[in-house]
């Protein structure tokens, strides 16, 4: 464990695969859920969604909010933790930002993040019981060996899984490609999650001519 001023951070082994976690200063979680909460959201398919705004043309994201560049400055800190871990030569920057609202009994759909190289999530309200679950296709199924009818090859139960509690303050940094899904809210009160997106900012090298030189922009 690594204790920072505003930060304590975990690399955990998830399903093989490391995890990151990182947990927000104590004292200033109220302040986020109140901007959260002041936001305008749209309905999703079984929860409700950021409603993104547009700033002369160009989509607006979360992280363009000047009552969040704090947070946000937080959150690229905890990047820039990870590109440490992973050996990258240049850093993590946010590329896209949103958030989520979940009433009791909504949900978040399974979905994996498209136009991304790590995802991370930060949860700003909740509680332990309900999770966020990650899905990997067992391997022993992951082949042309089918001992199963196919109702219950295609069942979710056989995956390996990983739940991850709501736990508000907590800010988790997983790959973008895997299946995953938050359980129903059973709470009285709202559930609030923070989302981000980010993509290595810099020239990337391997070698000789494969290269690839990235440069994010944001309205900031």
């Amino acid at each position: 464990l690594l204790l920072w001023e505003l930060m304590l951070k975990e690399k955990t082994n998830v399903l093989g695969i490391p995890f990151y976690r990182f947990y927000f200063n104590k004292s200033k979680i109220d302040k986020i859920k109140k901007i959260i909460e002041s936001q305008p959201f749209t309905k999703n398919p079984k929860n409700y969604i950021w409603a993104y705004t547009k700033d002369e043309g160009m989509q607006k994201m979360l992280h363009d909010l000047p009552e969040l560049r704090s947070f946000f400055g937080w959150v690229h800190e905890c990047l820039q933790e990870v590109a440490k871990d992973l050996k990258l030569t240049v850093p993590l920057e946010v590329n896209s930002s949103w958030c989520n609202m979940n009433g009791k009994g909504d949900s978040f759909h399974g979905h994996t993040h498209p136009n991304a190289f790590v995802s991370s999530n930060y949860y700003v309200s909740g509680w332990k019981k309900d999770h966020t679950v990650w899905h990997l296709l067992n391997p022993y199924f992951g082949n042309n060996i089918f001992p199963l009818s196919q109702k219950d090859y295609s069942n979710e139960e056989y995956d390996l899984k990983h739940l991850e509690p709501t736990e508000p303050g907590k800010y988790i940094v997983f790959p973008p490609k895997i299946f995953h899904y938050a359980q129903p809210n059973t709470k009285d009160e709202t559930r609030y999650t923070i989302a981000a997106n980010a993509f290595p900012n810099g020239l990337i090298s391997c070698g000789g001519t494969n290269e690839l030189n990235l440069k994010l922009q944001s309205k900031k």
